[in-house]
């Protein structure tokens, strides 16, 4: 008798999870190719032909209020899966979006100028200031965006995240931070996008507080940027700066002459970057820009600021599913090292997608 109970819930529990199931749309698309690097870093030059491949995998479906709710995961070449997420769209409430390897907000403020093909920082041998903000909520983060709202004609969507540990670090199902071991309690960030004809400007900032209990980070880290563009017909210019504070204490640098990086360094970090690109035809664009990254040993003046410069020239020509990129970008000062050879990598890709 007890064995034809338990069947019998057995049977019913099934029944019950089939008819609430959500249903739902999946889709694949992504993109593959070819690639050739060359990289001058100091007096080292070395080359080399790769390959590349991004496959995304999308699902989405709609409940019985309106509501959606998304999924996506992305698998690339050397790491396996390099990002997946949940996201609830709540009608004309916003979306709320947990994941691993989305980059949180900052992930889209990070270098907003124009460009042609890939970012400065992608062919530079040092992790830069630009591409750090927002880092600290990268992950492990609850991110909500409103939906767009007009407001005087205008475009605009407002974004929050949270993080009850700030470390950076994927929360998996049913698991918990483990970001007190890092030294960061709570974590804050906020953006802001503006669109109005071809004119759009944004802004983002976070910051994380250091967890009392803890000596790994001697202060609360915080960063922030905003930018500026503007097109006009087959033209787009843009500007943008920010800053990061990264929270490392102790004794000032003494030397210029030494290489520094944004993780270790106890001094400030800003930067400038102008972008321009310019639409030949319908295929074809090519871009510069121009980014200088500054590092503050923060010594009272004793030694001096030093200036990592980097420029880059992109095209990218498309031909149906296929296109042609490519970048050459030169750095001085790489690493904020005044006594340090200059950096040249060059790219080139061939990518087909479907």
């Amino acid at each position: 008798m007890n064995t034809i109970k338990k069947i019998g819930l057995t049977a019913l529990g099934t029944s019950l999870v089939a008819s609430s199931a959500i249903a739902a749309d999946f889709s694949v698309s992504g993109d593959a190719g070819y690639t050739w690097k060359s990289k001058a870093i100091g007096t080292t030059t070395n080359d080399g032909i790769g390959f590349n491949h991004d496959i995304s995998i999308s699902g989405s479906g709609e409940m019985e209020n309106g509501w959606t709710v998304g999924t996506n995961m992305i698998f690339v070449e050397d790491t396996g899966m390099s990002s997946t997420h949940v996201k609830l769209t709540m009608g004309s409430m916003g979306s709320i979006k947990i994941g691993n390897g989305t980059g949180g907000i900052g992930a889209g403020f990070d270098d907003a100028t124009p460009r042609a093909y890939e970012e400065n920082h992608d062919g530079m041998a040092t992790t830069t200031v630009i591409d750090s903000i927002g880092s600290q909520m990268a992950n492990g983060q609850i991110s909500y965006s409103s939906p767009s709202m007009d407001i005087g004609g205008a475009s605009v969507v407002f974004h929050y995240e949270y993080a009850n540990e700030a470390d950076a670090t994927a929360v998996l199902e049913g698991a918990a931070s483990g970001g007190a071991s890092k030294g960061f309690d709570v974590g804050h960030g906020a953006g802001l996008n503006i669109g109005y004809g071809g004119l759009s400007i944004g802004a983002y900032a976070n910051e994380a507080k250091k967890d009392g209990g803890q000596s790994v980070s001697d202060h609360d880290r915080s960063a922030g940027t905003y930018f500026i563009n503007y097109t006009m017909g087959p033209v787009s210019i843009g500007y943008q700066t920010g800053f990061t504070e990264r929270g490392v204490g102790g004794a000032a640098d003494t030397a210029t002459t030494a290489a520094k990086t944004v993780a270790a360094a106890t001094g400030n970090f800003e930067f400038e970057k102008i972008g321009v690109a310019f639409n030949m035809s319908d295929n074809f664009s090519v871009s510069y820009g121009d980014l200088t990254e500054t590092y503050d040993s923060q010594d009272d003046g004793t030694v001096a600021n030093v200036d990592m410069d980097s420029t880059s020239i992109q095209f990218s020509y498309t031909m149906g599913s296929m296109s042609i990129s490519g970048y050459q970008t030169d750095t001085d000062n790489p690493g904020w090292d005044s006594d340090a050879s200059s950096d040249e990598i060059t790219e080139l890709a061939v990518n087909f997608a479907f």
